[in-house]
């Protein structure tokens, strides 16, 4: 593919430099190199971990009702 980036004059004399010493285009070491920062940078999402519940829960001295009533009245329109 072609495409036209901006390069820092003194990255593209490196890279020019590269390819003259190793006999290859410019395009074939700009590639490598881009290539090769790329599997640097792109690396396996640390796994997350959930955060711990650090308050308190109160339940009210006449809170008397089993779960399946709980259910049913969250179930139930407004």
């Amino acid at each position: 593919m072609r495409t036209t980036i901006v390069i820092d004059d003194q990255i593209h004399e490196e890279a020019r430099r590269l390819a003259f010493e190793s006999r290859r285009t410019l395009s074939e070491v700009v590639n490598e190199l881009l290539a090769e920062g790329l599997k640097r940078t792109t690396r396996a999402p640390t796994p997350r971990r959930l955060g711990q519940f650090r308050g308190s829960i109160t339940i009210p001295d006449d809170f008397n009702e089993t779960p399946a009533e709980v259910l049913t009245a969250v179930d139930e329109p407004l």
